[in-house]
């Protein structure tokens, strides 16, 4: 089970938003209200004496939440250009050599962007200052993690980069929540 839910952001700001919407999903899923969260030393929040695992994302417009049995990462990043700069400083050479390769080099840089994010996410390592630490790996069209087996889920919704990542193969449901409460899935 992996339930990822959007909603555009409010006045009341992203992270606001991304924690009503981690409180309407597991309600949803759970059937209770939401378990007291607490914080690694890392500073990676999860539930207390709970089986289910999040992580939050937002941006300027839009906020997300990831929901699992399973441990989970998530980031999103408005599309948008880039500067060759921030590639440099963000990719290793093969990172780089595969977004030249790329029809869009901007949707490229923020997919593998979104990708480290996610991943740092999923371990509650946080990237710590030096993204070229998480070495990205490119197996038959489908992005990993140097020496390990987790998947990464991504769509663009409304001009936003979302990615998920999870340590198996699952099947993501995507839902949108809407200003009026109701819920769709995409």
């Amino acid at each position: 089970m992996l339930n990822v839910y959007g909603a555009p952001s409010t006045r009341q700001g992203g992270h606001e938003m991304a924690y009503d919407l981690l409180t309407r999903a597991y309600e949803q899923v759970a059937g209770s209200p939401l378990p007291p969260i607490d914080r690694t030393e890392t500073g990676k929040p999860y539930f207390v004496r709970n089986a289910l695992e999040f992580s939050l994302t937002h941006t300027k417009t839009m906020a997300f939440c990831a929901l699992s049995s399973h441990v989970v990462g998530i980031d999103a990043e408005t599309v948008r250009p880039v500067l060759p700069r921030v590639l440099e400083r963000t990719m290793n050479p093969a990172e780089l050599a595969w977004i030249d390769e790329q029809p869009d080099r901007d949707r490229a840089f923020l997919q593998l962007w979104t990708a480290k994010e996610a991943w740092v996410k999923l371990t509650g390592t946080g990237l710590q200052g030096c993204p070229k630490s998480v070495v990205l790996q490119f197996r038959d069209g489908q992005i990993g993690v140097e020496n390990t087996h987790v998947h990464f889920y991504s769509r663009e919704i409304d001009g936003v980069l979302v990615t998920v990542c999870a340590p198996l193969a699952e099947t993501v449901t995507w839902q949108m929540v809407q200003p009026d409460g109701g819920v769709h899935t995409i």
